[in-house]
């Protein structure tokens, strides 16, 4: 029987998706559609910060969304235990303690998991999962949950069609404190990482400057290089801080060191230029600063790419409220 064009029922799942999520972001912010045709991203959010009632000024920032849907998207409960450092080695558990978690749950394919691996970390693509019946947005940073639980727990992942993604149903776009301070630290994750480069390269151009060294290798450089006087090297160093804190991370209120790095830097800034400068504790506070300033970058690995994942140390550090630990009899860890 010959029939006209039809419309599928996943498409108008797929437009009601794109509704809710429009509700529930920023309206200030932009959502552009982006899978004509679809490899794997379907939205990007641009982030918009407001100057007053009428005028918004574009970040320069950009979240890239997948987003998947259902009538609904059942919730259960795991339990939580804390795991080591994975970005120094496998996933073990500590399993003495564990904090229960309400979750849902999404059949990933891992052609998708493994394109967006491929992406590397420095762009932040989330996956959006949009409960049709209850409206929730539940959202999870793929790049985040590859490195820090995918790769650790299952290494060889490729070889299996798909693979289970845990989301925290604190992780809603409903829940506007934590999503919040979540989408706005994916978005600046570029411009904290840049960050991160412009402050190790200071430190080494510093260390030439000091006669300081931090590792044991003599270079050609330092036949070469001169002595620079004290003058030489305080304009040098007001010269850096002056580029750093034109960098658009330090007004990210939720990570607290930030701030504060850069009320380290106006100090030393403020002190260098005064008249009563002491070489020794002037050299003393600029090693200090840029060893702070450099390990920004550690403790970003270590900890914030954790942050809003199904693991103890995200529950412990990214949440409003802390978990509810409960003690068990179990002293293994595997």
């Amino acid at each position: 029987m010959v029939r006209r064009k039809q419309r599928v029922h996943q498409h108008i799942m797929e437009d009601e998706s794109y509704h809710i999520i429009k509700k529930l972001i920023p309206k200030e912010w932009v959502i552009r559609e982006f899978n004509r045709p679809d490899y794997g991203i379907d939205l990007i959010i641009e982030l918009f910060d407001k100057i007053d009632d009428k005028t918004y000024e574009t970040l320069g920032e950009f979240i890239y969304v997948q987003v998947k849907s259902s009538d609904q998207f059942p919730i259960s409960t795991e339990k939580i235990y804390g795991v080591g450092n994975v970005a120094k080695g496998k996933w073990v558990q500590d399993r003495s303690e564990y904090a229960n978690l309400d979750i849902v749950k999404y059949s990933y394919d891992t052609n998708s998991i493994f394109t967006i691996q491929s992406l590397g970390a420095s762009v932040s693509v989330l996956l959006f999962l949009v409960d049709l019946q209850s409206e929730d947005v539940y959202f999870i940073n793929m790049n985040d949950y590859i490195d820090k639980i995918v790769v650790p727990q299952k290494p060889n992942y490729i070889h299996q069609g798909s693979l289970t993604i845990k989301i925290p149903t604190l992780n809603t776009l409903k829940n506007y404190q934590v999503s919040s301070a979540a989408l706005q630290l994916y978005g600046k994750r570029s411009k904290l990482l840049a960050a991160f480069s412009k402050f190790n390269y200071q430190r080494n151009e510093l260390s030439y400057a000091l006669g300081i060294k931090f590792w044991p290798v003599y270079t050609y450089r330092e036949t070469l290089e001169k002595e620079m006087t004290e003058k030489q090297t305080y304009d040098l160093v007001i010269f850096f801080i002056m580029q750093n804190e034109k960098l658009d991370i330090w007004n990210y209120n939720f990570w607290l060191v930030l701030p504060e790095a850069k009320a380290e830097m106006a100090e030393l800034k403020e002190y260098l230029l005064g008249d009563l400068v002491e070489w020794d504790k002037a050299r003393n506070d600029i090693i200090i600063l840029w060893q702070r300033l450099t390990n920004l970058g550690t403790m970003y690995e270590d900890l914030i790419r954790e942050w809003y994942l199904p693991k103890m140390i995200s529950l412990w550090t990214s949440y409003p409220n802390l978990p509810e630990t409960i003690k068990t009899a179990d002293v293994r860890k595997n």
